[in-house]
């Protein structure tokens, strides 16, 4: 009798390692789709730290190339820029927010010589431009 019962036990006990040992083996099955989320996460990072670096570097175009004039705040107004004066809009109006963005890049391009606003075509690219339109419209024109 005490043989049949230990015969019992270890049945039990095999039974039961074996069923756990099962579950461990079917873990990493399931686990085989995280590389897929984490290359998801991994991506976005990705695109909100190219995002990040885009906005920083178009934050620096508008500090070197724009703020004399324009003014870190965006209101503009006139500057005196060795000897000439020049007639910053103020960016942040509804005026402004209402110009489309084509009339900003050809200002930016061609400058606004009745203002004394000079032409960025050849100092910046068009990518760069039409950024400095987006960062414009995000910073000064909510």
């Amino acid at each position: 009798m005490k043989f049949l019962k230990l015969g019992f036990i270890l049945s039990a006990l095999t039974l039961f390692i074996f069923a756990c040992a099962e579950n461990k083996s079917t873990l990493p099955d399931s686990q085989a789709n995280m590389p897929a989320v984490n290359t998801t996460i991994v991506n976005m990072n990705a695109q909100t730290n190219a995002k990040t670096d885009e906005i920083a570097a178009t934050k620096k175009i508008y500090t070197e190339k724009c703020v004399r004039c324009h003014k870190e705040d965006g209101t503009g107004g006139v500057t005196d820029i060795e000897g000439t004066k020049i007639k910053a809009p103020d960016l942040t109006t509804e005026k402004m927010k209402n110009e489309d963005d084509k009339e900003f890049i050809d200002v930016i391009e061609n400058g606004a010589k009745e203002d004394g606003m000079p032409a960025f075509k050849g100092k910046l690219n068009d990518a760069e431009i039409k950024n400095l339109v987006k960062f414009i419209r995000s910073e000064f024109q909510k």
